[in-house]
């Protein structure tokens, strides 16, 4: 009887536990960015892309981008997909990061770029990740918990 109340207990402690989540875990997560495959006017098919990154933000300065991945989707058009990412500072003003590019024709995995790493002087507000093909498709904002606390 006593094995299974603290069992019980103990499951209630975990559930609890899973379900609060802090501050960081809050805003930190996956964003991702897609232009979908398209035809031409003239019947041609061009690929589409992704973009993805596990955002981590540290403080109120800095981010980083863990696993940045730039993938080319089907069809083969011989055409790049490129990738980057993209910080507002609490001032309004904008930076990005320098263009990925996978050229390896569209593979299963794409080109995974590691960590990229954003650190300065100014607040950074919130960040996406921006993909372009013949056009270009952001994520969603991700808003820094240490700057916009419960936003």
């Amino acid at each position: 009887m006593k094995t299974r109340i603290l069992g019980a207990v103990l499951g209630i402690a975990v559930l609890s536990g899973l379900l609060v989540a802090s501050p960081a875990q809050a805003r930190d997560g996956v964003s991702s960015a897609r232009v979908n495959p398209f035809g031409s006017a003239e019947g041609r098919r061009y690929s589409g892309g992704t973009a993805r990154a596990t955002v981590d933000f540290r403080n109120r300065t800095k981010v980083i981008f863990r696993n940045f991945t730039v993938r080319d989707l089907c069809p083969g058009d011989n055409f790049p997909i490129k990738g980057r990412v993209i910080w507002t500072h609490t001032d309004g003003t904008t930076g990005s990061g320098a263009w990925k590019w996978d050229r390896n024709g569209c593979g299963d995995d794409g080109t995974n770029f590691g960590n990229l790493t954003r650190t300065g002087t100014k607040a950074i507000s919130s960040i996406y990740v921006q993909v372009c093909s013949t056009y270009c498709e952001h994520s969603a904002a991700r808003y820094n918990q240490y700057v916009h606390p419960g936003r």
